[in-house]
This record gives structure tokens, C-alpha cells and sequence, in this order.
């Protein structure tokens, strides 16, 4: 577990106020700990390792922890940061937000992978008006962070199919029988490593409060089930 040296303070961008924070290993990270529910952290670390086996381009990430003394030491309004084990994503130094107008440097293959990602996750947080995406200007790449409203309980296909950032490829998807079978594969083969990603959560997870007596309200059983339609044409259904 990575130790958290400096809490730099909070970013300005991000709905679940994440501290940007420097690693022991010289490297800033976004970290999100006490300020979100549990249940947005185990999204995070799942959803990182998944889209990594699936080759998108995402920021190293690393559960990391935050000490009661470097808290004790921070102003008063950033202590809902936490103490424990939180996730941290790596600050990317070449990527900015992506604006719309961007849209159309992003490869299409590209465009179908995440729409893809996000309809297996059920993640309606990456719609026309707020992407939650970076982008490389550099190398022309498309980074993909922001995965704590993952397996949204209240998803709607209607809404993701009409305001995903990447809406206009889903027809090609869905319609093409043998894209849609290699896709299947694809997230079937990134999900052979759920167990391992899950048996890696630190304990403190589990839990809402450091007495860890109150059970947090997340279901992996759900999770699991939510990704495994992947398996079978399920996946496919919009209705």
C-alpha cells in the first residue's frame, strides 16, 4: 500500500471531491477516501482493473493510505478526506479534460470500447455534457478515469443510448453480429480476474465506520452478476 506523504488539497473538478495528494514514490495522485461511500471505492478499483484488462487507457492507480498525523496537520475543511486505506489515481501530466469538440479525434474503435465498458458497468456518468474523460493532445489519446457511480441501481438505458458521449456507435455494436460476439469475448475474457481484483480490497472497506461494525452498503454478489451478462445475450438487451 502506497503511503500518502502531502495532502495538497481538494480538486476542482470531480463530483466526489477528490485530494490531490503526493505518493511516497514522488507522483501525485487523486485520492478518494472518507469523502465518498465505500461503495464508490470498490467501483473504483474494480472498474480500474477491468478496463485495464480490456486495453483502455487509463491512469496508474493504487490503493494508498492516509495516516492520522498528515490529516491532524491538514486544514479543518479537508479532513473528510479521511484516515485508511483510499483509492488514488495517478495525475496524468499530459491530459486535460476533453471538450466536445474533441469528439471526432477520438478513433472510432476507440469510441466503441468505452460505450461498450460503460453499458457493461451500467455507467451513466459519462454523458455529452460532462464526458468524465481526459485527453492526450500529445499523442492523441483518450484517457478514461471516474468510475464511483458505476453499477448505478437506478441505470436507464434509454437515457445512457441517447446522451453517452459516444452514443452514435452503439448502433454499429449492437447491429454487427460478429463485432458483438468479439466484444462479449473480450469482457468475458476481463473478467476472469474479478476474485483476485475483489481479495484485494483492504478490509476497512467493508466496513462503513473504523470500528468496523456497521457493514457498507455494497453488494458484490450483484456486481458480479451485473458483469457476468457479459456471458450471454443479456448484454445485448436494451429493454
Amino acid at each position: 500500500m502506497l503511503q500518502i506523504i502531502e495532502i495538497l488539497g481538494p480538486s476542482e473538478q470531480g463530483n466526489a471531491r477528490p485530494y490531490k495528494c503526493r505518493g511516497e514514490d514522488g507522483h501525485i495522485y487523486f485520492v478518494k477516501g472518507r469523502q465518498t461511500t465505500r461503495a464508490c471505492l470498490w467501483h473504483e478499483w474494480i472498474c480500474a482493473h477491468l478496463a485495464q484488462r480490456l486495453g483502455l487507457h487509463i491512469p496508474p492507480f493504487k490503493i494508498v493510505d492516509v495516516c492520522q498525523e498528515l490529516l491532524d496537520e491538514s486544514p479543518k475543511d479537508w479532513r473528510d478526506l479521511g484516515v485508511g486505506p483510499a483509492f488514488g489515481s495517478q495525475l496524468h501530466p499530459n491530459a486535460s479534460w476533453m471538450e466536445i469538440s474533441t469528439l471526432d479525434q477520438v478513433p472510432e474503435k476507440t469510441q466503441r470500447d468505452v460505450i461498450v465498458f460503460d453499458w457493461w458497468i451500467r455507467n451513466g456518468d459519462r454523458l455529452k455534457g460532462n464526458p468524465n474523460l481526459l485527453w492526450n493532445a500529445e499523442n492523441k489519446q483518450l484517457v478514461v478515469i471516474d468510475h464511483n457511480l458505476a453499477f448505478d441501481s437506478d441505470f436507464s438505458a434509454t437515457i445512457f443510448l441517447k446522451h453517452h458521449v459516444f452514443a452514435s456507435q452503439w448502433k454499429t455494436v449492437s447491429t454487427d453480429l460478429v463485432m458483438s460476439a468479439e466484444y462479449s469475448q473480450r469482457l468475458s475474457d476481463a473478467l476472469l480476474g474479478i476474485e483476485a481484483d475483489c481479495n484485494d480490497i483492504p478490509i476497512e472497506w467493508y466496513w462503513v465506520n473504523a470500528e468496523m461494525d456497521v457493514p457498507a452498503n455494497f453488494n458484490v454478489t450483484r456486481v458480479i452478476n451485473t458483469l457476468a451478462r457479459c456471458k450471454t445475450p443479456e448484454l445485448w438487451r436494451t429493454v
